[in-house]
């Protein structure tokens, strides 16, 4: 059984001299536990005897700390680590979620406020289509129903300039 002669004993044992496959920050947890304890055993002290124990006394309480106050320690400290990493994971998690909740609000808000102005786009847009689709459409049909090819159009359009320009000829007889 080991005797520690102070708190850098402790320290030595929790922190500095750990194992590979265990964590220096649940040794210095571990530390601030067994410190705690020697704290409130100071604080007793004071209550009971009205005075502060010597260093003399304060070393013999680390002399008389048995190697299962570590283990002790350990577990303590490793219970509080885990509380406290649970809790920030909770907060964490809380706090992200009600950023997604009114990302996700905000962003069904900006989009009712962007409908209406998209709406009258999209009308517009059909409406465009609409008509130049009948314009294609009509003349389309009028091609169709005519027959007329491009020889006989320009015939037809020839023998109409011949005909006014002999008819104007006519009017300034």
């Amino acid at each position: 059984m080991a005797k520690f002669l102070g708190p850098q004993d402790i320290y030595k044992e929790l922190v500095e001299d750990v194992p590979e496959n265990e964590n220096w920050l649940l040794g210095l947890v571990a530390f601030a536990v067994v410190e705690e304890q020697k704290i409130e055993w100071i604080k007793h002290q004071l209550e009971n005897n009205g005075a502060i124990p010597t260093s003399d006394e304060i070393e013999k309480w680390y002399a008389q700390l048995p190697q299962g106050a570590l283990i002790r320690a350990k577990d303590t400290a490793q219970s509080r680590l885990t509380d406290y990493g649970q809790s920030s994971i909770d907060e964490y998690v809380s706090e992200f979620r009600k950023e997604i909740e009114e990302g996700l609000i905000v962003s069904e808000i900006r989009e009712s406020k962007k409908f209406w102005p998209q709406f009258g786009v999209n009308l517009a847009g059909g409406f465009a289509s609409s008509v130049l689709i009948t314009a294609l459409l009509t003349s389309l049909a009028f091609m169709l129903f005519n027959d007329t090819s491009e020889s006989e159009l320009a015939s037809k359009l020839k023998h109409k300039l011949e005909v006014n320009a002999h008819g104007e000829e006519r009017s300034n007889k």
